[in-house]
């Protein structure tokens, strides 16, 4: 599994933002409805694939595939709203406007519970939420705050998993031993106690989320 997301994403996730970036301006502007489509598919396919994530037996394992879904529509509709299209290039920089900041958070706690279950058996995967969401302030104040704060997760977010996934699976060893993290020694169950509850605030979230999503396409149209 590991080394199958290595081989997507390299050429298919960054690679594939790296080569549009480098790209002249004129071909950027030239292909850059392909590149959103691309984008836009690749993005809600990456989340799709991950209700099929094997849930270790555990309880949050299942419900984990339920928040994915109710993540999944919430984008969708927040990408159907700019019809999608999502993403801009600026001073070299890649945006995607369609996942707010409140999308970003409850995909945070979806995605550490997710990363809790024992088929993501490296404590390495702990860095990941906090190290996406540094790396969203910093290319924010690199671009000079051109876009909204959320803007810039995506990029963000596909650096550190890319590079996440690299030192995975070839680390760089420590000069010294180490004994690994306390909360790894956790059981299951008390894993389950500890995400069950956040992952039906998430699931919450996304539901009202998605009702006033709603709500708001039948205002539109009627």
């Amino acid at each position: 599994m590991g080394f199958s997301k290595l081989i997507l994403l390299l050429p298919l996730g960054l690679g594939a933002v790296i080569g549009f970036v480098s790209l002249p301006e004129s071909k950027q502007q030239k292909f850059m409805p392909w590149f959103t489509h691309y984008i836009n598919f690749a993005v809600l396919t990456n989340i799709f694939v991950m209700v099929f994530a094997p849930d270790g037996g555990t309880y949050r394992g299942i419900v984990s595939r339920f928040v994915c879904f109710f993540l999944l529509l919430w984008l969708f509709q927040e990408m159907a709203k700019v019809r999608f299209q999502t993403t801009q290039i600026n001073q070299k920089i890649f945006t995607f406007n369609s996942s707010p900041l409140s999308w970003i958070y409850c995909h945070a706690a979806y995605r550490m519970a997710l990363l809790s279950l024992p088929t993501f058996d490296s404590a390495n995967y702990l860095l990941l939420e906090p190290l996406s969401l540094i790396v969203m302030v910093f290319l924010y104040h690199l671009n000079q705050k051109r876009y909204p704060l959320p803007y810039y997760f995506g990029l963000a977010d596909t650096i550190v998993v890319t590079t996440l996934t690299v030192l995975i699976r070839y680390p760089i060893l420590p000069p010294f031993e180490s004994k690994g993290l306390y909360i790894t020694n956790l059981t299951e169950n008390q894993w389950d106690m500890i995400f069950l509850p956040v992952q039906l605030v998430v699931i919450s979230i996304s539901l009202r989320k998605i009702y006033r999503n709603l709500v708001f396409s039948k205002n539109i149209h009627s």
